[in-house]
């Protein structure tokens, strides 16, 4: 007996299923979104307390295409379940940093980078303080491992910011990391860069923001949403500004800020990123900080050397101090004089 079209299909959601692919994951493939009644129930789960949220939020699963996430159709709807998708495979992109992606878009975008030997105890605080030369698009921290994800918006961006630090290093907290591009690169869906286009960013302003809004409800109010990190919150002229480690993340953010009544009445839009500043010029490269550890080696060695001699690196070490103490003694005449 033939198999018809409608056999054929169910037979394969049935293997899919069965294979481990979620219903949620399914629907997207066969719809392109989830149901209406499933987005309802997400913005309604928004909308309430953080234990709630986690508990009941249906999160599907993107679909990886060679290496990377493709979406259904791009209406708004969808751009919600997108974004929730979004936020559980953060880490997927990451941890896989290693397995380089067979697919086109992998072997021609350029977008992150990969720093290496990070200080202990470092912040996503961190990172944006130091990384300019274009707006981000992500940033994943993986403080134990001493190591950080950074991609740009644009991949020129990050071609300049690497070409940058290649010549010149960069130091965050205080010392100085190992650049690299990263095997993983991230993806930027279309209908994200669509939403950058029109002024998105991983930056969100409350613009006239109520008197009872404190950077505590802020964080609380969003700290239900897997892998958004609010990196700061700082009130200005009667606006909160809140910076956020991805575009993604703020996006879901705001529409999650907006469908609750503490937000209502105000008006919730984006502010450019920080790290849009131009590269510093004439930065001091890694090679100035390796030099002074030769100096102190060989300081060293003379130590030990004069150990050898028979009381005479004292006498010139004394000389060498009454030297330095008369050229100081010189310097300051003319301010004694003066007075």
């Amino acid at each position: 007996m033939p198999l018809t079209n409608r056999m054929i299909v169910a037979k394969l959601k049935e293997s899919l299923l069965n294979g481990g692919l979620s219903q949620e994951t399914l629907n997207i493939l066969i719809y392109g979104s989830q149901p209406p009644t499933d987005y309802r129930k997400d913005s309604k789960a928004c909308t309430g307390d953080s234990s709630e949220h986690k508990e009941n939020l249906p999160v599907p699963k993107a679909n990886p295409v060679h290496g990377h996430k493709h979406w259904g159709s791009h209406g708004d709807n969808e751009e919600e379940d997108v974004l929730l998708a979004s936020q559980d495979s953060d880490r997927d992109d990451y941890e896989d940093s290693s397995r380089s992606s067979g697919s086109s878009i992998a072997s021609t975008s350029q977008r992150t980078i990969l720093l290496r030997g990070l200080p202990d105890r470092v912040t996503h605080r961190d990172l944006v303080e130091a990384v300019k030369g274009g707006p981000l698009l992500h940033i994943y921290l993986r403080a134990r491992e001493r190591m950080a994800s950074i991609s740009f918006i644009e991949e020129t961006n990050a071609q300049e910011f690497m070409q940058h630090v290649k010549a010149h290093g960069i130091n965050i907290a205080g010392k100085w990391v190992e650049p690299s591009w990263n095997d993983r690169q991230f993806y930027l869906p279309p209908f994200v860069r669509a939403k950058i286009n029109n002024g998105a960013s991983r930056n969100l302003v409350i613009y006239s923001v109520h008197s009872n809004i404190t950077e505590w409800l802020v964080r609380k109010d969003l700290e239900h949403i897997h892998n958004l990190i609010v990196i700061a919150v700082k009130f200005k002229q009667g606006n909160a500004y809140i910076s956020t480690n991805s575009v993604h993340n703020a996006l879901f953010a705001r529409s999650c800020m907006m469908s609750r009544l503490t937000y209502k009445g105000m008006k919730i839009g984006f502010y450019p990123d920080e790290c849009t500043e131009p590269l510093a010029k004439g930065s001091i490269g890694p090679r100035k900080e390796l030099q002074a550890p030769s100096k102190k080696s060989v300081s060293a060695l003379n130590r030990f050397q004069l150990l050898s001699q028979d009381g005479t690196g004292e006498d010139e070490s004394d000389q060498e101090h009454d030297q330095a103490g008369a050229a100081n003694y010189r310097q300051n005449m003319p301010l004694k004089i003066q007075h």
